[in-house]
């Protein structure tokens, strides 16, 4: 009882289902870069996989295989951004409710918090683009004039 689904060409979903085409990692290369996130270090890694430790560097610095440990490592405990603005969250509410429960307010700590939140936004908003190539025009407009208005 399967059922077909149906994947127009410039559909949203055609669209989502190409950018999972991505190349496959081996499985060898996958349980090294997994055994580097764990933490151990180029000289083990060599040992370990048998080979050279300039071959587990270039290993590990091929591009599809540093996008991997990258996307791994960000998604891993406070370093994920959902986590950590959860986190912040919860800091600046307990302050919030220390503050109020207290009556003593410390302006410096929960603005240095706030600044902190501010940062973070900013920072996973990224920054705006801005034209990536300089177009140097020059401009003989002044050399024109002269020759138009010149009694020659």
């Amino acid at each position: 009882m399967n059922k077909e689904v149906t994947v127009y060409e410039n559909s949203p979903s055609s669209t989502l289902i190409k950018s999972l085409e991505a190349p496959a990692l081996d499985p060898v290369i996958l349980a090294l870069a997994n055994e580097h996130l764990a933490g151990k270090d180029y000289e083990e890694l060599s040992r370990e996989f048998g080979v050279n430790k300039d071959v587990v560097t270039q290993i590990l610095n091929k591009k599809e295989v540093k996008s991997y440990i990258d996307t791994v490592f960000l998604n891993q405990g406070y370093l994920n951004r959902q986590k950590l603005s959860n986190l912040i969250n919860q800091v600046v509410e307990a302050k919030v409710v220390d503050a109020l429960e207290s009556g003593e307010w410390s302006k410096k700590d929960l603005l240095d918090w706030l600044k902190f939140v501010q940062t973070i936004s900013v920072e996973t908003q990224g920054k705006e683009k801005g034209p990536q190539v300089q177009v140097n025009v020059q401009n003989n407009y002044m050399k024109l004039m002269k020759e138009l208005f010149s009694d020659n």
